[in-house]
C-alpha cells in the first residue's frame, strides 16, 4: 500500500519542526507569518532552518548509496548531489559559527520512508530537492546578510539542478 502524498510545505515544516527551527522561520515557511524581522538573529535561524534540509539529504543518500538503491547509471548524480549537501552544511555551519551560533546537530534518525527500491528512494529524493528548492526561495527574500545571501543563492541554484535531474529521470514535467 502506498503512502499517503503529504503536501511539500508539510514536509518542510516537519523538518524544520524536527531540527527545532525558531517559530518565526516555522511561521514563514508554513505560510502564517509574511515576513521576519532583518537581524543577525533571524539569519541565524533561517541559517539553522536550511541546515536541516541539508544534513536530511545527506542521510538520505547516505542511505541509498550504502543500500545500492541507486540505479547504477545514477549513482554518480547520487554522489554528486551528497556532496553537494555536505559543502552546503559546511559552509552553513562555518556561517553560523562566525556568527556565534550554534549550528543544530544531524539527527540521529530521519524518517525516511520504507525505500523498498530505487524508484521510492529517487521519489524521496526528488521531494526532498523540491522542498530544499522551496524553502530557500523563501527564506532567501527574508536574509539580511549579503554574505550569506550569496551563499543561498548558489545553493538555490544547486537545489533546482537537483530537482530537474530527479524530474527526468522520473519523467515528471520539469515546468
Amino acid at each position: 500500500m502506498a503512502r499517503p502524498a503529504v503536501p511539500r510545505r508539510d514536509f518542510v515544516a516537519r523538518l524544520a519542526r524536527m531540527a527545532g527551527v525558531s517559530a518565526p522561520v516555522l511561521g514563514l515557511l508554513d505560510g502564517s507569518v509574511q515576513a521576519l524581522p532583518r537581524s543577525e538573529a533571524t539569519d541565524v535561524a533561517i541559517l539553522c532552518g536550511a541546515l536541516a534540509l541539508e544534513h536530511e539529504a545527506i542521510a538520505l543518500y547516505d542511505l541509498g548509496l550504502s543500500r545500492n538503491l541507486f540505479p547504477a547509471g545514477l549513482r554518480g548524480y547520487a554522489v554528486e548531489f551528497r556532496g553537494d549537501h555536505q559543502g552546503h552544511r559546511d559552509t552553513q555551519i562555518a556561517i553560523v559559527e562566525e556568527r556565534g551560533g550554534r549550528p543544530p546537530e544531524r539527527l540521529a534518525r530521519y524518517e525516511l520512508g520504507p525505500l523498498r527500491n530505487g524508484d521510492e528512494l529517487l521519489r524521496q529524493a526528488l521531494l526532498i530537492e523540491v522542498a530544499a528548492q522551496e524553502a530557500y526561495t523563501t527564506l532567501i527574500s527574508q536574509i539580511r546578510t549579503k554574505d550569506y545571501l550569496l551563499s543561498a543563492a548558489f545553493i538555490l541554484v544547486d537545489e533546482v539542478r537537483h530537482m530537474t535531474v530527479w524530474r527526468r529521470v522520473l519523467g515528471v514535467r520539469i515546468y
